[in-house]
């Protein structure tokens, strides 16, 4: 068996859509808002549905497990499915990334998209589609959020159009700091890129120790608005929206996960204890 060491802490499956979601740990920018000061699993299973308002008081702790190649492979030969989603901190960052998504293409023959801040580019020969999650434009403002300059993930961006690979942009709407004026500077980048590229627009929630509010759907719907000057396709989350399929986790186990978050009515619930989304912040 294949006894490469991955950063995979965390699986999870939606059985209808047959999509799996491989959570990857360590990131090369340190953002003020990032999902995983918060929690470690998927957003998207029971556990944490209808808290996503939720101001946590703790910080989530680090995975303590992390899969070789042959346990993920064996976990995945169970399910059946046709797309990968690899996400989770930074999942380019992996040394086992090239060969993660060659045995996924080979083994299974998934359709592999990589969430990444683009920062760095990994080997994309196994990879179908990217997405790159642009926090701003102004690079002052980009410093002050994630710790580094924004320079060479522009540059990426421009990479990956020349090399006319699979890409869209998603960012995040931070009313009073990451808001209409640097969504428009984003949006107005994009479209000198090109137009026609695709940018969704995600609302933030409370992570880390941040003054920062919610937007309203109201507000989503207005800077939607405002980018689509720019662009002829744009697409938000008002943030409110229900989960239409359910989410399972695969690794480590759903009950695992569901005991480690269960309430201490004597404490402040901790939000994780052994990996967001993506860290969509």
């Amino acid at each position: 068996m294949n006894k490469f060491q991955t950063q995979i802490y965390h699986i999870t499956y939606t059985p209808e859509q047959k999509q799996i979601c491989l959570f990857f740990w360590g990131c090369n920018l340190n953002c003020k808002g990032c999902y995983c000061l918060r929690r470690i699993y998927s957003p998207m299973l029971e556990d944490f549905l209808g808290k996503h308002t939720d101001e946590p008081k703790e910080k989530a702790n680090k995975p303590k497990y992390f899969l070789l190649l042959d346990e993920l492979v064996n976990i995945l030969s169970k399910y059946d499915f046709n797309s990968v989603i690899l996400e989770g901190q930074e999942a380019s960052l992996d040394p086992a990334y090239s060969i993660i998504t060659k045995t996924l293409h080979e083994k299974f023959g998934s359709y592999n998209v990589l969430l990444s801040n683009g920062l760095q580019l990994p080997d994309l020969s196994h990879t179908d589609r990217v997405e790159i999650g642009l926090k701003a434009i102004n690079d002052k403002l980009h410093t002050d959020y994630t710790g580094k300059s924004n320079s060479q993930i522009l540059d990426n961006i421009r990479t990956l159009y020349k090399l006319n690979i699979d890409f869209f942009i998603e960012s995040v709407v931070i009313p009073g700091y990451i808001d209409s004026e640097e969504i428009e500077l984003i949006s107005k980048f994009i479209a000198n890129v090109d137009p026609k590229i695709v940018l969704i627009l995600l609302p933030y929630f409370k992570s880390g120790d941040n003054p920062w509010r919610r937007p309203t759907p109201f507000e989503m719907e207005q800077i939607q608005t405002l980018a689509k000057k720019h662009l002829s396709k744009v697409f938000y989350f008002r943030g409110d929206e229900q989960l239409e399929h359910r989410v399972i986790s695969l690794f480590p186990p759903q009950i695992d996960i569901l005991v480690h978050h269960e309430p201490d009515e004597n404490k402040t619930t901790k939000l994780g204890h052994s990996k967001e989304v993506l860290c969509t912040n």
